[in-house]
Parts: C-alpha cells; sequence; structure tokens
C-alpha cells in the first residue's frame, strides 16, 4: 500500500511538472510571438517615416527647381489671349484712342522710345522716382504706359496700377495683346509698353548732305512724337480722372447704390 501511494504521488508530481512546463513553453512561445508582431509593426512604421521623409524631400527639391526655372522664365511666355477683358481695365482706352495710341507706338519703336514686355516696363518705371503723396508735379512724367487688357493670367499684369500711381507714371489699357504687338513692332504678343518722353533717333551722322536731310525728317518726326505723346498723356490722366477716381474717393454711382440698398 505504501508504495502504491508513492508512486501515485510521484506520478502526480510529474504530471504537475509535465503540466507547468508546457504552461511554461506555452507561455514562452506567446511571448516570442507578441514580440515578432511588434518589431514587424516598428519596422513597417519605420519603413513608412523613412519613405514619407524621402516624399518631402522629392517635393522640396522640386519647388526649388520650378522657382529656380521661374526666375528664367519670361512672365511674357505664360500669358495667353483671353475672351473677355481683365476687370480691373480703367481707364480703358475708347475706339478713337485706340487709332492714337498705336500711332504714338509705332513712333516710338522707330525712334527707339519704347520699353516691351513685363519684365522690361516693371524694371524701366521702378527705375523713376517715387511721387509725392497729394502733390501734383509740374514737371512731365518720366513715362506712359499702355496695359493690353485681354490677357489670362490677369496676375501678371495687376500690379501694375499701383505700381504706375507710386511713381507717377499715367498707364491706360487697350483691348488686344495682339495689336499691341504689332503696333510695338516685335513679332509676338505683348502685354504691356512703356513709352518715354524722348526718344533716341539712330543712323545719322554729320557730314553728308543726304544724312543731314534724313536727320532734319528725324528730327521732325521726334518732334511729332513728343508732342502726340504729350497729348496721349493728358488723355490718359483725363481718363484716370473719369473712370478711376470715383471708385478711389467712393463716389462712383455703383457704390453709392450698394450703400442705398445696404
Amino acid at each position: 500500500m505504501a508504495s502504491d501511494e508513492v508512486k501515485q504521488k510521484k506520478s502526480k508530481d510529474k504530471s504537475s511538472k509535465s503540466d507547468k512546463k508546457r504552461s511554461d513553453e506555452g507561455g514562452i512561445k506567446k511571448e516570442k510571438k507578441d514580440k515578432k508582431k511588434d518589431k514587424a509593426k516598428q519596422d513597417k512604421l519605420v519603413r513608412a517615416l523613412d519613405a514619407h521623409l524621402q516624399a518631402d524631400v522629392a517635393a522640396s527639391a522640386t519647388k526649388d527647381d520650378a522657382a529656380t526655372e521661374m526666375k528664367d522664365v519670361d512672365p511674357e511666355d505664360l500669358i495667353q489671349p483671353a475672351e473677355e477683358l481683365v476687370p480691373f481695365a480703367l481707364p480703358l482706352a475708347d475706339d478713337k484712342a485706340h487709332k492714337k495710341i498705336y500711332k504714338l507706338i509705332k513712333k516710338g519703336a522707330k525712334l527707339k522710345a519704347i520699353h516691351r514686355g513685363v519684365k522690361e516696363c516693371e524694371k524701366a518705371i521702378k527705375k523713376t522716382p517715387l511721387a509725392k503723396t497729394g502733390v501734383k508735379s509740374s514737371t512731365p512724367p518720366p513715362g506712359l504706359v499702355v496695359i493690353a487688357a485681354d490677357i489670362s493670367p490677369m496676375d501678371v499684369i495687376m500690379h501694375f496700377p499701383i505700381l504706375c500711381e507710386e511713381h507717377g507714371v499715367p498707364y491706360i489699357y487697350i483691348r488686344s495683346r495682339a495689336d499691341l504687338g504689332v503696333a510695338a513692332c516685335t513679332k509676338r504678343d505683348t502685354s504691356v509698353v512703356m513709352l518715354r518722353p524722348e526718344g533716341k533717333p539712330a543712323g545719322v551722322k554729320k557730314g553728308e548732305d543726304e544724312k543731314m536731310e534724313h536727320a532734319e525728317k528725324e528730327k521732325v518726326s521726334a518732334e511729332e512724337y513728343a508732342e502726340s505723346w504729350r497729348d496721349l498723356v493728358k488723355l490718359a490722366e483725363k481718363q484716370w480722372g473719369v473712370q478711376v477716381e470715383p471708385w478711389v474717393k467712393g463716389t462712383h454711382p455703383m457704390q453709392l447704390a450698394a450703400g442705398r440698398s445696404a
């Protein structure tokens, strides 16, 4: 009897040890499985983060490259003709004034008294002195700016009115970018030109009768250009007073009507 009890006790001890071992082994296996899952998740997160960082670096490099390229791009190459005129095309020349403007631009091109394109005109305007606020100058303005109103995107030229007013340069809008390019004697459409008050006749040498005669013709042409230029400046300033000044002062009929309805 004693030996049977001992055997049963030993059997129970072995059984309990075996169960415990299996339990421990099972727990260990489970723990290893969880670690593998965690490691896999961490690896996945690392890969995702790395990919995200690489994408950000690539995007940043692309933006820098695009910005560098845009510095070398002429704004004129980005502009396309629009079906409608830009909404801020004021003052806008009438049909009669359009003809005068085109004639003056052709004369200015022959006399080399013209700046063409967004970059060139912007640079020329910024070289002129700033206008004194509230003080009307008795000296003639440094130039006259003519802007085409049928362009897209409009952002390319929408800063010109403010720039012109800051430097005391009168400006006026016309309807056609293509016609402006033709008048400016260039093969491409032009968005803006600036006409200086005086030209620089070229190719004239003193000492030869034929060339002296040519010089006299150029002199007369330059005088006619200067006179036409002054007349057009007066027209642009007058139209600014009629079409733009009421908006600036808040006395435009549309503004007053809106105020009454509100």
